[in-house]
């Protein structure tokens, strides 16, 4: 049995499926800018009015897998999060978790990150009100932190800097390899 990526339904169409998979590999790589209509369509196989039949637009596609790609990860780490018993057991479980996403899904952490800026303010409610930075700052007050928004800015951006760092290959993976130093650095800060 295939697994299928995260950001894909069961039930979607094959070529959906295909053209979901392309947009998103070529998003990572290339950005949103970087990356045309015709791209996705040669990447996936299926002509543009395939793509058309499944999006009105590239914005569309994109805006689709943002909004899919954000709800999944978040949910992981929401999940994490309340796996955990007490400050140490629950950051270490949020560490643990979003490092696995940085080292099982890449391309999603990638895209999540680079197109966020653009997609962010057309997102719906519902992914506007579940934001990593605010799971962060539920971390951070669960650990006493005297300042949760600094901390919860601290603990999300270094944690997408890391993944960043891990793409580009200034930081040695695996990603969970830092899970410790990770876990030691912010129960210092939260402290």
């Amino acid at each position: 049995m295939i697994t299928l990526p995260f950001y894909i339904r069961a039930d979607d169409p094959p070529a959906k499926q295909e053209i979901l998979r392309a947009a998103l590999k070529l998003f990572s790589e290339r950005g949103l800018e970087g990356t045309s209509i015709r791209d996705i369509a040669n990447a996936s196989g299926y002509t543009n009015p395939a793509l058309y039949k499944h999006f009105a637009s590239k914005e569309a596609l994109a805006l689709h897998l943002f909004e899919t790609c954000h709800a999944r990860v978040w949910q992981s780490c929401a999940d994490a999060l309340a796996s955990g018993r007490g400050f140490g057991a629950k950051l270490d479980a949020f560490v643990a978790c979003w490092l696995e996403l940085i080292d099982d899904h890449p391309d999603v952490i990638a895209f999540l990150s680079d197109s966020a800026r653009v997609l962010w303010p057309r997102s719906g409610a519902k992914v506007r009100r579940n934001t990593m930075i605010g799971l962060a700052r539920s971390l951070a007050r669960t650990g006493g932190a005297p300042h949760p928004d600094l901390a919860a800015a601290a603990l999300q951006g270094t944690l997408a800097e890391v993944a960043r760092m891990i793409q580009v290959g200034v930081l040695a993976g695996p990603a969970k390899r830092w899970k410790d130093a990770l876990a030691a650095t912010f129960k210092r800060l939260a402290g």
